[in-house]
């Protein structure tokens, strides 16, 4: 059997990387005469690797191929590599403009999705807001795969979203035999950061959460982060709960803090990259939100309001500011994410595991 070749592009954010995951899972259930090739950073590349018929290509757009020139060198090694029938960007950002405008002077069909940038804009405008939900980006790839003449695409498939070797499960095993880590209590992994101040709850709230926390109850909480500052907030609150606290940050690779997360009870995140790998996981979470708003489009795909924390709009009409995030605050105080105190979020989180 001849397979359909389609080269799918995405080179950033991580967030929206993994996104593509649970779409190219349902495309190539739901056809067994296509293979996938997706174009992204390397250190996206392993969210793809063990599914049926997809080929991860990393492409360092960072140093190797860089500007029109890379761009026109990336074009060249795929065009060797394959005749595809069909290219789809889903990212729309320049360097994928000028990528597959040089495809489509090869007569190579091109589609792109559609990122909703005008009704984005109106959701997270100053004032005079749209705040109709918007469809989830994984809906948006969907609908990309769909115009390409894929129509029998599927989004039924529950998470577990990833499929981890062997390997991943006995490197982690090994981790967590080195630290005496045993499963005999609550496991609560906690990603406090973003890329963005709008998106982080301010740090000194999980002292007083964990604090709060283990005064009822036993728990092991596990860091989620990456960069040496995230690092050296965790080693702080590992010196104030030295028996609580894990630093996962530093320490294990992507696929194996994904098998981490899989064991989790729970996640305390934010709107992050890190919330993503968490719902695609299939792990109980709670979402801190600030200045973006899950019904743009990124929410924690298939969890509904109960992974959820936010400041109403009714109490904020302000909210969202942002799409993706943003260092500045429309009143100057961020009050979207002060105003959500650490004794709701234990409240919550006692919820999320009743």
């Amino acid at each position: 059997m001849t397979l359909r070749k389609i080269l799918v592009i995405r080179f950033s954010a991580m967030g929206d990387v993994v996104l593509l995951v649970p779409v190219i899972r349902a495309l190539v259930a739901a056809y067994d005469d296509v293979e996938v090739t997706v174009v992204t950073r390397p250190k996206f590349a392993s969210f793809f690797t063990d599914i049926d018929r997809v080929i991860p290509y990393p492409a360092d757009v960072d140093y190797t191929y860089t500007g029109i020139l890379g761009m026109r060198d990336l074009f060249g090694k795929l065009m060797r590599k394959a005749s595809y029938d069909v290219v789809i960007d889903m990212h729309d950002h320049m360097r994928t403009i000028i990528l597959r405008s040089l495809f489509k002077l090869f007569g190579v069909k091109v589609v792109v999705f559609q990122k909703g940038r005008p009704e984005k804009k109106q959701f997270t405008r100053k004032e005079d807001k749209n705040t109709q939900r918007l469809p989830h980006t994984v809906e948006r790839y969907r609908q990309a795969f769909v115009h390409a003449g894929f129509d029998k695409i599927q989004l039924t498939e529950p998470a577990p979203y990833f499929n981890l070797r062997n390997q991943s499960v006995e490197q982690l095993d090994s981790w967590l035999q080195g630290k005496s880590l045993k499963k005999d209590t609550t496991w609560i992994g906690v990603a406090p950061f973003a890329a963005h101040v709008s998106k982080v709850w301010p740090e000194g709230n999980y002292f007083t959460v964990i604090e709060q926390w283990l005064s009822q109850r036993k728990a092991t909480f596990f860091m989620f982060g990456g960069g040496e500052k995230d690092i050296k907030f965790f080693e702080t609150l590992k010196e104030r709960f030295p028996e609580n606290i894990v630093v996962v940050a530093g320490e294990l690779k992507i696929k194996q803090e994904l098998a981490l997360m899989q064991m989790l009870d729970l996640m305390l995140c934010v709107d992050s990259s890190n919330m993503h790998l968490a719902a695609l996981s299939g792990t109980k979470l709670l979402s801190i939100w600030g200045g973006t708003h899950p019904d743009v489009g990124f929410g924690p795909y298939n969890y509904g309001n109960e992974s959820i924390l936010q400041i109403s709009r009714e109490v904020l009409p302000c909210r969202p500011c942002s799409v993706y995030g943003t260092e500045k605050c429309f009143r100057g105080d961020f009050a979207c994410l002060t105003f959500i105190k650490p004794e709701e979020v234990v409240r919550r989180m006692s919820e999320a595991l009743a």
